[in-house]
Formats: structure tokens, C-alpha cells, sequence
């Protein structure tokens, strides 16, 4: 993870970081403009407490209040005001002045404050006022890709984003003047997304679309069940439909308008089939381990059995099941490759004293 998204991870809780941080333009510059979102939205006990810490440094103060001119949010500094008293306010030739002065760390945020402050503010990449009417526009990139049980691949997308597969995948993919395009059809997918404003990259899948300028993130959608975890930067999620008028072509996916879109950041994650998704912190050993499979491995660190066959069932086209329930709560923990499932099978019997019958599509696990 970046330093700068730790330090907002590390300030929305109000807990301290092991994480030596650097001083540098880019970094202060985010994460002015994320306390500016936050004063925003209105900040806890904890938070308030942090944002005072933080303004201490006459840096920070400094940046946050050429922010504050530069965004033209001056209701804010009375909220300051009460959080850090004698707090000044821009003139408007201090305000003119910035203008100028914060181009250069501007364009270095652009991706931050576009899907970070715009959103939170209402106008946010969803928003009807950053759409147009769904109209006939012509694929300048297209692409179908797929993978069979047990393989992944990495596939350069031609706008300098990075693809990866994950086994029994599906997406199919199309790019316009104006649109990044990824229906994610089965299957698993991480993308690290080339920067431009100008095209957001939506990733479609179970009714959700997915949509970020340049990050990166990992959709899984398998057995009904769908879920984002941000690797880096801020995604947002919003349900879609696709157009009828052009045949439904994934071309020009009509975005249903949030007040509020599910927004994630770096080391979150959400299953977004559930009705009522929720948004939880994932640590960096875990996002580690759940991304080994662009590697061709699959790390266990202790989980019950019967969810590491459910696992394994997707790089086999295999049905493995258990023949017993009382194996179910058995402890796995190991590294093993993905393409190589029966010396797997074959682990899990030697180490768990299991046995295993196979037949034409089933592996069954019993015990000895």
C-alpha cells in the first residue's frame, strides 16, 4: 500500500501506524483533500482528534487552507474554526495566487479528488450529471478472453491497464472514445487500471458496475456470490442495466443514479451480492495471499476443510466433495499450485489421513 492511503486508513480510525511516513508534496496534497472531504461528511470524536493532530504541522495547515481557496469551500473553516482556533482565512489574493501555485500537485491527485472529494460531495462518477443519454458509439478495442479450470493468464489491455485471469474465467471487453468497458462473465479477475479521466473503467458484473480512472482491484463472481477488494486507490459501485435500444450491448451500460454510491478504498473489501453490502478492512497479508493465485499458488492459513475444497473445486473440472461431515472442521494450512490439484488431493490425504476416490467428475474425500 501507498503511504498516503495509509495515513487516511490510519486517520479515519484514529489509530497510530507503524509505517514510517515521507514528506512530500503528492502525499500532503492527498491528504489535505481527503480531511477536506471528511470535514465535509462531519467528523467523530476520533477523527476530530486526528485532523487537529494533523494541522499541527504547519505543513499541513498550510496545504489544507490552500486546498480550501483552491476548491472555493470556504463554509468549512468555521467547522476549522472550532477545531483549531484563530484559524485564518485565505485572502483573496493568497486564494488567486494558489490558484496557480497547485497545478502541478493538482494534476498529481486528479484521480484522488475526482473519485474521492466529487464523490462524497454528491457529484460523484455515477451522478446523472456526469452522463449522457446512452447513444450508438463504436468499439474502437473489443476483446473476449476465458480461462479453463486450473489456468490464469495476464492479458495487456490497450490502454497500458494490466488484466489477470483467474481459473474458469470469462470477460468480455470494449472500449470506446469515452467508456473502458469489462463484463466480468465468471470466474475471477484483478485489474490495474492505466490512468485516464477521460474514460472511466467499468467492471460489470451480477448487476453491479464497478468503476474506477486508475486503480487496482480484484472481482470474483462465483456461485451467485460477488466481491471487490481495492488493492489500490478508490473504487465506486453502482447497479446498472444494459440498453436495450442498442441490443444490450454492454457498450453503453445504463448506470442507475446513487445519491450515496458504495465507495471502497485501498485494503477494503465488500460482497456486493448481498442486498445490504457492507464495507470491511482487510489486512495486507491477506490481500497477499488472496492474490498468490497470479502466481499460480493458493496459500491456506489454517481454514476449515470444508471451505478449502471449495476452493480447490475451481481449479479442477473435478466435483471435490466430502464423504463425511466430521471432516469438515479439519484445519489446512500450506502453499500449493493451482495447476496441480490432484498432488493436492494428494497432500490433504497424507497429512489428514484422508482417503481419497476419484471417478470420471468427482473426487470424493472420506475418512481412514
Amino acid at each position: 500500500m501507498n503511504s498516503s492511503t495509509n495515513e487516511t486508513k490510519n486517520a479515519k480510525s484514529g489509530t497510530n501506524s507503524n509505517v514510517v511516513q515521507f514528506n512530500s508534496d503528492e502525499r500532503v496534497l492527498d491528504a489535505a483533500s481527503e480531511w477536506l472531504v471528511k470535514l465535509d461528511e462531519g467528523l467523530d470524536d476520533n477523527e476530530t482528534q486526528a485532523l487537529k493532530k494533523w494541522l499541527a504541522t504547519p505543513l499541513h495547515r498550510d496545504t489544507f487552507l490552500e486546498m480550501v481557496a483552491l476548491w472555493d469551500k470556504m463554509s468549512v473553516l468555521s467547522e476549522l474554526a472550532e477545531i483549531v482556533p484563530h484559524t485564518p482565512e485565505p485572502s483573496v489574493k493568497h486564494k488567486a495566487k494558489n490558484t496557480v501555485t497547485w497545478k502541478r500537485p493538482l494534476a498529481i491527485a486528479a484521480s484522488f479528488l475526482m473519485v474521492g472529494l466529487l464523490s462524497y460531495q454528491g457529484l460523484n462518477l455515477f451522478s446523472p450529471s456526469n452522463q449522457t443519454e446512452p447513444v450508438s458509439q463504436m468499439a474502437s478495442y473489443s476483446l473476449q478472453a476465458s480461462t479453463k479450470p486450473g489456468e490464469h493468464k495476464s492479458i495487456s489491455l490497450e490502454d497500458g491497464s494490466t488484466l489477470w485471469l483467474n481459473t474458469n474465467s470469462q470477460v468480455n471487453i470494449v472500449f470506446t472514445e469515452t467508456s473502458r468497458i469489462i463484463q466480468l462473465v465468471k470466474g475471477e479477475l484483478h485489474i490495474e487500471v492505466a490512468k485516464d479521466k477521460s474514460r472511466p473503467l467499468n467492471v460489470l458484473a451480477a448487476g453491479k458496475a464497478i468503476q474506477a480512472v486508475g486503480t487496482a482491484f480484484n472481482v470474483q463472481y462465483h456461485r451467485g456470490d460477488l466481491e471487490l477488494v481495492v488493492t489500490e486507490g478508490v473504487v465506486e459501485v453502482a447497479s446498472y442495466t444494459l440498453n436495450k435500444a442498442n441490443g444490450e450491448s454492454i457498450i453503453d451500460p445504463i448506470i442507475k443514479p446513487q445519491a450515496q454510491p458504495l465507495t471502497l478504498v485501498q485494503g477494503e473489501k465488500s460482497l456486493l451480492s448481498l442486498l445490504n453490502s457492507t464495507v470491511e478492512t482487510v489486512s495486507d497479508e491477506d490481500i497477499a495471499n488472496d492474490l498468490s493465485w497470479r502466481e499460480g499458488k493458493i496459500v491456506f492459513r489454517g481454514e476449515p476443510l470444508i471451505d478449502v475444497i471449495e476452493e480447490v473445486s475451481r481449479y479442477t473440472d473435478k466435483t471435490v466433495v466430502l464423504g463425511d461431515a466430521a471432516l469438515a472442521n479439519m484445519q489446512v494450512a500450506g502453499l500449493f499450485n493451482t495447476n496441480d490439484v490432484d498432488a493436492l488431493i494428494a497432500a490433504l490425504a497424507d497429512n489428514l489421513q484422508i482417503s481419497t476416490d476419484y471417478s470420471s467428475d468427482t473426487i470424493v474425500l472420506r475418512p481412514r
